[in-house]
């Protein structure tokens, strides 16, 4: 009898330390503090159209619900894609009331470009170029009493995995330089394909090089949205946040699927940590 009880109080125990050591769980809490430090909500958005549209970069039609949609989550900063010049910019940044600054890339092989919104906070912008088109990096303090931290808006090529991975290496490689003691982030839209079943033709090396491309990110840093699922039409998931630091801990990953408007083919995902 006695051999029973102790025999049920081992498997009982062994049910819940499985529980607290699973590996979901240390995932979760990768880099984390006990208690405190400071908090940091990322937003990224390709907010241009589907490519059956004549013109597939965002609609000035679409910025006031754009706006909306950054103002009822307050991200700490906002890296958007497809944004159609200095003039749209300034346009949305009036939606805003003034809550957010901004600066937009400069134009490289594309007519379309990256921003990075910082709400409250004073920020460097710092454009950069990356395998032929403009990546931009904004340095900024979310808060007077937190660490300075770095986010790189990114937008790789939609049409070829081989520019997508020169396009990448270039991002992580300027991103490392700048970085210094910085908590930092790259967001975007890269377009990768990673799964056997999204390749259309399969006597490319497109899934070669995507994989390398994610690899090489995450040689360095986190992806942050990876649980959050599908950014994008069509069952894509092409929208990513990845972060690194020493105390970056997630606490949460949404993809905003309600957001959309007009033919947007994207959906934001937005992203808090503490660090």
């Amino acid at each position: 009898m006695y051999v029973k009880l102790i025999l049920a109080a081992l498997f009982v125990a062994a049910l819940v330390c499985a529980r607290h050591f699973a590996p979901e769980r240390a995932r979760d809490v990768l880099g984390a503090r006990a208690q405190g430090g400071a908090t940091l909500r990322l937003l990224t958005w390709n907010i241009g159209y589907a490519e059956l549209e004549d013109d597939t970069r965002a609609h000035d039609a679409d910025l006031p619900a754009v706006a909306q949609t950054i103002l009822r989550t307050e991200p700490d900063a906002v890296a958007l894609q497809e944004l159609t010049g200095e003039v749209q910019l300034r346009a949305l940044l009036a939606q805003l009331g003034g809550r957010y600054r901004g600066a937009i890339a400069q134009k490289g092989g594309s007519d379309r470009f990256e921003a990075v919104l910082v709400k409250d906070a004073v920020a460097r912008f710092t454009p950069f170029p990356a395998g032929g088109r403009y990546a931009l990096g904004a340095s900024f303090r979310p808060r007077a009493d937190t660490p300075e931290v770095l986010l790189v808006s990114a937008h790789a090529d939609a049409f070829s995995a081989a520019r997508r991975r020169t396009y990448t290496e270039a991002v992580v490689d300027w991103t490392r330089a700048h970085a210094q003691t910085a908590p930092v982030f790259i967001a975007g839209d890269f377009n990768f394909e990673l799964r056997v079943g999204e390749e259309t033709n399969l006597y490319t090396d497109n899934l070669k090089h995507d994989s390398e491309s994610y690899s090489y990110l995450l040689r360095y840093l986190r992806d942050l949205g990876r649980a959050a699922g599908d950014t994008a039409i069509n069952d894509r998931r092409i929208d990513y946040i990845f972060g690194a630091g020493d105390t970056l801990a997630l606490r949460r990953a949404e993809v905003l699927r309600d957001a959309a408007v007009g033919r947007m083919d994207h959906w934001p995902l937005l992203v808090e940590v503490s660090y």
